[in-house]
């Protein structure tokens, strides 16, 4: 009986990505440090309206467990720009009535290499992600490049969903 229980239940995983571009001015003789990277339009989403998720006819209900399966960050210019310029970066999760918590965060940003792949913490994303809205807050410690940068910021998340919202899609 559990068995078909779980088997009516039936969970699926919808796996979505996202992405944001920007670009960071070179450096003048009297900048030292960066203070805004430009991600302001990156960093606010609400997952329960994505298209992948509208798209199986899933409500903020029928969300099980939502996961950051990857964040990376690529400097785009063709010039071979790398992304050197950054110390350190760090991603926050946060939305309203819940904790502000870490969810990645790159310390390495070799010189010559123009993709980092970031350290992921292991977030349960859920609450945020059927709140509201779900921000990323960005700290980053940063120099200026030495040229005109444009740099992409991509990232997935793996949301798991009851077979009742894609049964109510059906329906309609």
């Amino acid at each position: 009986m559990l068995i078909l229980s779980l088997l009516a239940c039936g969970l699926t995983t919808i796996s979505i990505e996202e992405s944001a571009q920007t670009e960071v001015p070179k450096a003048t003789i009297a900048e030292v440090l960066l203070g805004d990277m430009g991600f302001g339009d990156f960093v606010s989403m609400d997952l329960t309206q994505s298209s992948e998720l509208a798209n199986q006819g899933v409500e903020p209900g029928d969300v099980e467990d939502v996961r950051l399966t990857y964040m990376e960050l690529e400097a785009l210019t063709p010039e071979g720009d790398d992304l050197s310029f950054f110390n350190e970066m760090r991603i926050f999760v946060q939305a309203p009535d819940l904790d502000r918590q870490e969810l990645a965060w790159a310390e390495d940003f070799p010189e010559g290499e123009s993709l980092v792949i970031f350290t992921l913490e292991e977030v349960d994303l859920t609450p945020y992600a059927v709140s509201q809205s779900m921000t990323f807050d960005i700290e980053v410690d940063a120099a200026r490049p030495e040229d005109d940068t444009v740099v992409e910021a991509r990232f997935g998340v793996d949301v798991r969903v009851t077979g009742q919202g894609i049964r109510n899609n059906a329906q309609r």
